[in-house]
């Protein structure tokens, strides 16, 4: 193995006292913000981390993935960003002489990935830095002799998936050899893949076979048969109480279905994306086409998967299913850092063992006591019971928030997504009053002004969840571990992965806001206010100790608020435009009707009027955003009978 010392006479690599030493200068002279002890030696920590990650893959050791847990405000993202400039500047001013270290960055969203090209290249003062994503198709020239090439969660997922493959070669491979470091910010929310077979789905599949493609494709046939059978047999050993629906192992691998059955069903998925789903229900509709497609397309991609690996049963409501699961970043990838605000809470790093080592970093570098967390406990708090009743619940908490806050406050609410809209249609009196959904807050800076947060609902998962999460990353179980999953201590570590993870999810969503900032060089921020609905039971005590742990000094005081009661009414704001751009964004591709969309938007016809002729307009803001998610307004007949709909092409 070569030393350390002659690594660094070989390649140019970053020293990190002299990133220390950059951060410090880059956070206090071009942020503006104060600097702390313990935020320098998290810096520190942060450049050692990097250099030694980069050392392994030049060695081809230690392909653990490193975790770091810079809390948020700390400078994560811009201590990535700074670090990528450096060595990309570094390469320049050492080449001919030592060998160039390329970066690979990974973050969550597209225009993420675009800011942080901008502020890498800004930073390094030339050009070294390239985004590849879904909305920007660079060139294979470009990436290749780019020093840092920034991508999604998505593409380096899909990458990953097969090391070796063209795709993942187009990522490290650049001009300089194989990019020696991988740095991903914040925690991949997709590293494992999911599927399921549900007996609705596989029912309409073999509905849509025309008798033609049937005979050409009798094995991808059988298999399909031989899927609803087991569920039909499952579902039929159920009763209305649940018993008989107990989750259980179908078969541990391939060999558990019929021999006969032949798995791969890319022949057939090809061949019915050539018949027309909508003549089959009666109608002449591109649209309902596309979209009984897209399900059927989905529903034989996860069928191939179940039978291909392993399966097992389980029934949520009345959703009888077969489910698999599989970890699709393989742990050899080199020299990978991981950067995770909530990495203590994270449950995935445990299921990680032996893949991954969360690097210790100094505690003290944030400072919480000018946060308020407000309290309130309830049931009833998940999707499908606020779904029940969101808009009486929503007009009491905006009543009790406008009862405790004064009307200058910025407020960030964050709901479920089939709520959005509706949160904003309603008039407030606080200077501004924004509205995100859960499972698209972590790691954004949208809302960074804002001095309150409002987590109205709560994102539970079901089961099946934290099933698949253990089956990809442990292996597969069997049905004594079904019935009882203990692991390391834990009696139950399914629902211990549920509370964690929900505690990740209000975390992240929490820090969206002020708090975010430092201010002082106690690591402290300005005054901000937090309120929540937390369970009325032990996994909300067990969520409030996990804040309590990774936001030090917070104020916990009881909020007493309740959820259900004595009706409220509100009005709603004016204008709707806002809530329905947010509602057809969130909406998946296909057709509605202007009088449902009346209804989700709570308009009089008045309102309904006035946003039919603003949609008619095409030079309007409204008609102009909906453009930009691919939306078109579109009216059938004349007169009193016409009638008008907005449809939604594809996804945006």
């Amino acid at each position: 193995m070569t030393t350390t010392i002659g690594l660094h006479e070989q390649y140019a690599l970053v020293p990190p006292l002299e990133f220390k030493s950059g951060m410090n200068s880059h956070w206090t002279k071009t942020l503006q913000m104060p600097s702390s002890p313990a935020l320098r030696d998290l810096w520190k920590a942060m450049g050692e981390t990097f250099e030694r990650s980069i050392i392994n893959a030049i060695n081809e050791s230690d392909t653990r993935w490193k975790v770091l847990q810079p809390p948020t405000g700390s400078g994560k993202t811009e201590g990535a960003c700074l670090y990528s400039a450096m060595q990309a500047k570094r390469n320049a001013d050492t080449q001919g002489i030592r060998k160039p270290v390329g970066v690979l960055l990974v973050t969550r969203l597209t225009n993420q990935a675009d800011g942080l090209v901008s502020r890498i290249n800004e930073l390094a003062g030339i050009n070294a830095a390239i985004a590849h994503h879904s909305k920007k198709q660079t060139s294979a020239e470009d990436i290749h002799s780019s020093d840092v090439l920034v991508v999604t969660h998505q593409a380096f997922v899909n990458a990953a998936e097969n090391l070796g493959a063209s795709s993942w070669a187009r990522l490290v491979e650049w001009k300089g050899g194989h990019r020696l470091l991988t740095i991903v910010d914040e925690a991949l929310a997709n590293v494992v893949e999911e599927n399921k077979v549900t007996l609705e789905n596989v029912q309409l599949v073999l509905g849509c076979i025309p008798f033609e493609v049937a005979k050409a494709f009798p094995d991808q046939l059988r298999t399909l048969e031989e899927l609803k059978s087991i569920l039909l047999h499952r579902a039929s050993n159920c009763d209305e109480d649940g018993e008989g629906s107990a989750a259980s192992l179908m078969w541990s691998d391939k060999m558990g279905l019929s021999a006969s059955c032949e798995q791969n069903m890319r022949p057939l998925r090809e061949a019915m994306r050539r018949v027309a789903y909508d003549r089959l229900i009666g109608k002449d509709d591109n649209r309902e086409r596309v979209r009984i497609a897209s399900r059927i397309d989905s529903t034989l991609e996860d069928a191939q998967a179940i039978a291909e690996r392993w399966a097992y049963y389980a029934r949520v409501g009345k959703v009888h299913s077969l489910n698999s699961s599989a970890l699709l970043v393989p742990h050899g990838v080199p020299g990978a850092v991981v950067l995770d605000a909530t990495a203590s809470q994270n449950f995935l790093w445990e299921l990680f063992q032996g893949r991954a080592s969360i690097e210790p970093v100094r505690s003290g570098a944030r400072n919480y006591a000018n946060v308020t967390l407000h309290v309130a406990r309830a049931k009833g708090i998940g999707k499908t019971s606020m779904e029940k009743s969101f808009t009486p619940r929503y007009t009491r908490l905006l009543q009790a928030l406008e009862a405790s806050l004064s009307a200058d406050r910025s407020v960030f609410v964050c709901v479920h997504k089939q709520h959005e809209h509706m949160a904003e249609s309603f008039e407030h009196r606080f200077s501004r009053l924004s509205v995100g959904h859960w499972g698209a807050v972590d790691g954004r800076n949208d809302w960074k002004d804002h001095d309150v947060a409002v987590l109205f609902g709560l994102p539970y998962r079901d089961m099946i969840w934290p099933t698949n999460m253990f089956f990809a990353l442990q292996g597969v179980q069997s049905d004594a571990w079904l019935k009882a999953p203990t692991w390391q201590g834990h009696n139950d570590v399914r629902s211990v992965m549920q509370q964690r993870q929900l505690s990740v999810s209000i975390i992240q969503a929490i820090n969206r806001v002020k708090c975010r900032k430092v201010v002082d060089e106690y690591g402290g921020c300005d005054p901000a206010d937090i309120f929540v609905v937390l369970p009325s039971d032990k996994l909300g005590d067990a969520v409030l100790e996990d804040i309590r742990a990774d936001m030090p000094e917070i104020n916990v005081v009881p909020w007493a608020f309740e959820l259900d009661g004595e009706k409220v009414r509100r009005p709603r704001k004016g204008s709707a435009h806002e809530a329905l751009v947010t509602f057809m964004r969130n909406r998946r591709p296909g057709e509605i009707t202007m009088t449902a969309v009346q209804r989700e938007l709570g308009l009089k016809p008045k309102g309904l009027e006035k946003l039919r002729s603003a949609l008619k307009d095409a030079s309007h803001a409204t008609s102009k955003a909906l453009r930009e998610l691919d939306v078109e307004y579109i009216t059938f007949g004349r007169g009193r009978g016409a009638k008008s709909s907005l449809v939604k092409h594809q996804a945006a």
